[in-house]
């Protein structure tokens, strides 16, 4: 009998023919494979071991799908967690932002920004007037989407989704920094096209709001079998791994509510995300 479930709600949610093209486009992307601990790696639960997996770029505009480039700027955090100290840098002109929630812990909300061109930035603006950012590159058409939280270990995460994966970075003293996981890569959430993850979301799974990795897959690509994984943090956000993998659908239609659930980007909770101009 098949088990499903509502899901999360979701910002971007792939329909029917989109599953299945997903399903069809497996191993035919040049998007690099995320490594070990990103879920399909991160979505649904531990790819075997990739000594292959790229690691993050040497200069902006030749890493990994959305990964960071060694560029990344910070302002040095106040003591007592009270937030981050204003740099006197500015937002680019021309780049899109949006609010987000407290991504530097002195408890007001902040901004998530993304720049226009090249090279492609990502930034937090704090409510103090903090400006920090780091580079990214990505191989995908579609414009960066991102969407900032705080979870529920006290972790403020950023979730850079580029079309085709979801690099994870973390808010850490004043500076945004790649997530890395077990083997030292950006941990990356795939999004159906590499084979090991079709989806990433915030929720509860048990210990209150965390990250989970979503799996939808099929051999005859009209029944599914859907899992997902919580991804496990430490150092703030620095590092992640994942953690038990569960199956929450079996033998479901395409168009099936676990399905849906399984694609897509979502943070329950979260502001809706900037997204790149």
């Amino acid at each position: 009998m098949a088990v499903s479930g509502s899901g999360p709600r979701r910002f971007a949610v792939r329909a029917a023919l989109g599953l299945l093209a997903a399903v069809a486009l497996v191993g035919c992307t040049d998007e690099p494979a995320p490594s070990e601990s990103s879920p399909a790696t991160a979505g649904p639960g531990p790819a075997p071991p990739s000594a292959s997996a790229p690691a993050p770029s040497a200069s902006a505009g030749t890493g990994a799908d959305g990964a960071a480039s060694p560029g990344s700027t910070g302002a040095a955090a106040p003591p007592g967690g009270t937030g981050c100290a204003a740099t006197g840098a500015a937002v680019p002109d021309g780049a899109a932002s949006a609010p987000t929630v407290d991504l530097d812990g002195d408890g007001a909300p902040d901004a998530l920004w993304l720049s226009a061109g090249v090279p492609r930035i990502l930034g937090v603006r704090t409510h103090s007037g903090a400006v920090f950012s780091v580079e990214f590159s990505s191989g995908a058409p579609q414009a960066a989407r991102a969407q900032g939280q705080r979870l529920a270990d006290g972790s403020a995460i950023i979730l850079l989704d580029t079309g085709r994966a979801v690099p994870l970075y973390a808010v850490v003293d004043c500076a945004i920094v790649p997530t890395r996981n077990v083997q030292g890569h950006q941990y990356t959430f795939d999004l159906g096209f590499t084979g090991y993850g079709t989806g990433v979301s915030c929720e509860d799974v048990g210990k209150g709001l965390q990250l989970v990795g979503w799996n939808a897959t099929s051999a005859t690509g009209d029944r599914f079998e859907v899992t997902r994984t919580p991804i496990e943090l430490a150092d703030h956000g620095a590092r992640a791994t994942n953690g038990p993998t569960t199956t929450v659908a079996r033998g479901v239609p395409v168009d099936d509510s676990a399905v849906t659930a399984a694609h897509g980007v979502s943070c329950d909770g979260a502001p809706p995300p900037v997204v790149e101009p």
